[in-house]
């Protein structure tokens, strides 16, 4: 077996179909070369062309082979994870709520701005790609985690659940050009999965494990990268705290966050002595990320409309 074949054999299956999908797609992009800016997520066109199929295209289109290589080598690090602990039909209904649900609070946040106080670059803004989603996994896959810390490219700790609001922001230094609010938009998503607000769309752990034992449902169970679902469940949105002990919780994880980088801040600055910098490991950012800071990730592609044309073709 191919040193290929046999990753591709270690990654579960919703996680592998997703990843199918989105290569498929950009070879469709490759060979055909479709104006990218029919398939991008632009709030005002999804609003007022009535054109909500971005919702969906939007998610599965990138914009070069560098985009889809980082967005799909993340999706097989975390999906996996995340798949091998609430099974696979569980992660499969996560994947397709959360590209759902991930375009609608994007579109609804920028609408907001809009008519609120009437910021409106980011209803003409395009952007493209599967990150949203992965933002959303990452923040399930954080919280079910046994780890209680993780090492943000090698120079700052933070809490588990705090890492995924770390990568937003830190990224967002790293390469400007990314889309901040689809990135947002998925960690939203999946904070309120986890604290069980989003359980009217996902299905219970008792229907998943019931359509498990479902014989119109045989031929994906037999394969073999298909995982079934834990005994104890999924532990997603088993959480009632309410609105409070959500807030209370991530203003503590907040909190740390802005500890660790003051601190690290300090040893920037001060130092902290040649003996103690000996286990700091800077790393790469492609080691951490699965891809490299050359990407410029989700929007601004060539060939999209300018904000003028877009204007003349509403009127």
């Amino acid at each position: 077996m191919s040193r290929l074949a046999e990753t591709l054999a270690n990654i579960p299956l919703a996680t592998l179909s997703i990843m199918i999908v989105c290569t498929i797609v950009y070879m469709y992009q490759f060979f055909v070369d479709p104006p990218m800016h029919h398939y991008t997520m632009c709030p005002r066109l999804v609003i007022y062309m009535s054109e909500y199929y971005r919702f969906i295209t939007s998610s599965l289109f990138h914009g070069s082979i560098m985009h889809i290589g980082m967005n799909m080598m993340s999706t097989m690090a975390i999906g996996s994870s995340l798949e091998k602990r609430i099974g696979s039909l569980a992660m499969a209904t996560t994947i397709l709520w959360g590209i759902q649900l991930t375009s609608s609070i994007y579109t609804f946040i920028s609408w907001l701005l809009y008519i609120t106080i009437g910021y409106e670059h980011l209803m003409n803004q395009h952007s493209v790609g599967f990150s949203g989603v992965i933002f959303q996994l990452a923040v399930l896959e954080a919280n079910l985690s046994p780890d209680r810390t993780r090492s943000v490219f090698g120079f700052v700790n933070v809490s588990s659940k705090m890492y995924p609001w770390a990568l937003l922001v830190i990224l967002q230094f790293i390469m400007p050009q990314i889309s901040f609010l689809g990135h947002l938009s998925g960690i939203l998503i999946g904070t309120m999965q986890s604290h069980g607000s989003l359980n009217v769309f996902f299905p219970s752990d008792e229907y998943l494990k019931d359509s498990e034992q479902k014989t119109s449902l045989a031929f994906v169970l037999k394969q073999p990268s298909f995982v079934s679902m834990p005994e104890a469940g999924t532990g997603l949105g088993r959480r009632r705290e309410g609105s409070a002990g959500l807030f209370a919780e991530v203003g503590g994880s907040i909190a740390l966050f802005v500890k660790n980088i003051c601190e690290t801040l300090k040893v920037m600055i001060f130092g902290r002595g040649e003996g103690s910098n000996h286990n700091i490991q800077m790393g790469s950012l492609g080691a951490a990320w699965g891809g490299n800071d050359s990407v410029r990730d989700d929007e601004g592609w060539n060939g999209l409309p300018t904000i003028a044309e877009e204007r003349e073709r509403l009127t």
